[in-house]
């Protein structure tokens, strides 16, 4: 009877010990499924940047590339961009007490009014700031020498570049978005349209041969002799096109005011905006272009690291696929630029597999991209978009 308890209780003990067992390996194997499907968690280039923006010299042109990807960053918030864009405006950055600038200014000047005019398409709260700033802008233009400028517009000078015409533009759009402050169809930002052009003492036709001077003297003498009234033209649309590719995006039929006032650059814009909003088509545009497209890298740059999964996606894709994309592979070297830019370091295993195999060009580029990231380089693109 003892050896039956004893024998008994033996095979429970050995029940229980399986039973543990196989729990043991159920939970592991739950937890490896669990970590292979949850998405990997990539380092914010701009994220980190933005920490050590103070640190940077924007005299160096790859920290101005860094600057540029904090002030263009979805990875970044937005007040805090926004802040660094108009300390720049104001001469506030950098910060340093003996800066000088050697180069470079009137690009970092450009890019944060990009980025305002970006953040402002409904805002317009920038106003009251534009148009004291454009004041101290124009009176600096005005003078004939630093004496008969007072010590804050002395530095302002020496911080910025006394060009109003960039700001100006972006003010004349601010005013529209005040007079027209909701938009629920195409029909509202043809009335923003039509009172920038009021602010600007221009109809829609005296635009359009404005710009087309301005594209003749960019052709044939790099704008010298530019009329003032041509380059505000040229700043006008840049500055509407940029509402055009928001509202395309956002999924508005825009298409109307590109054909009825008949600028490529509308058309662009409008094209940019829905390809935007759709990014595996955004990146099958890239893939399918001959040369480096800067402006679509720059878009999915604004995007941030929550575009690099279908980036690498498509590139699987674009090696498993070559005679699918370009034959030059510029569109893989565009997105491997954006994967450096985006997340450093950790894009070198994606850099490496174009690496060896692919043709002369796209090799090149690999190269490159990998010695820029080795570097902590990150690349431009293109900021004033």
């Amino acid at each position: 009877m003892m050896q039956k308890t004893q024998r008994l209780k033996w095979w429970i003990g050995a029940v229980v010990l399986l039973g543990n067992w196989l729990l043991l390996n159920a939970q592991t194997d739950i937890r490896a499924s669990q970590a292979s499907t949850q998405p990997t968690q990539y380092t914010s280039q701009a994220l980190l940047f933005a920490k050590q923006v103070d640190e940077l010299d924007p005299n160096e042109v790859h920290n101005r590339y860094k600057i540029f990807l904090v002030l263009r960053c979805r990875d970044v918030p937005v007040e805090q961009r926004k802040a660094l864009a108009l300390r720049i405006l104001k001469g506030d950055y950098p910060n340093k007490p003996n800066f000088q600038w050697i180069g470079g200014q009137e690009g970092l000047f450009a890019a944060a009014l990009t980025v305002l005019s970006h953040l402002s398409i409904d805002d317009a709260s920038l106003l009251p700031f534009l148009e004291e700033y454009l004041l101290k802008l124009e009176q600096i233009a005005r003078a004939q020498s630093d004496e008969e400028l007072p010590a804050d517009l002395r530095r302002l000078k020496e911080r910025v570049p006394p060009s109003g015409m960039w700001t100006r533009a972006l003010l004349i759009h601010l005013k529209a978005v005040q007079a027209v402050p909701e938009v629920k169809s195409a029909a509202d930002l043809e009335k923003r349209l039509d009172v920038m052009l009021k602010e600007a003492a221009m109809t829609r036709q005296e635009l359009k041969q404005l710009l087309e001077e301005f594209d003749e003297k960019l052709r044939r003498s790099r704008l010298i002799g530019i009329s003032p009234r041509a380059g505000l033209a040229y700043r006008l649309v840049v500055e509407y096109s940029r509402t055009l590719f928001h509202y395309a995006k956002r999924g508005m039929d825009v298409e109307s005011i590109a054909k009825s006032v008949d600028i490529s650059a509308f058309a662009e814009a409008v094209r940019l905006g829905q390809e935007a909003a759709d990014l595996p088509k955004l990146i099958d545009a890239i893939l399918k272009n001959r040369i480096y497209d800067q402006s679509r890298g720059q878009l999915l740059v604004d995007e941030g690291v929550s575009v690099v999964p279908l980036i690498i996606q498509k590139l699987t894709w674009a090696k498993e696929h070559p005679k699918e994309v370009a034959d030059t592979g510029m569109g893989i070297n565009v997105l491997l630029d954006v994967l450096a830019t985006l997340i450093g370091r950790e894009a070198l295993p994606y850099v490496e597999q174009f690496r060896p195999s692919q043709g002369e060009w796209t090799c090149n580029f690999t190269n490159r991209t990998k010695d820029w990231i080795e570097r902590g380089y990150v690349f431009g693109f293109d900021p004033f978009l």
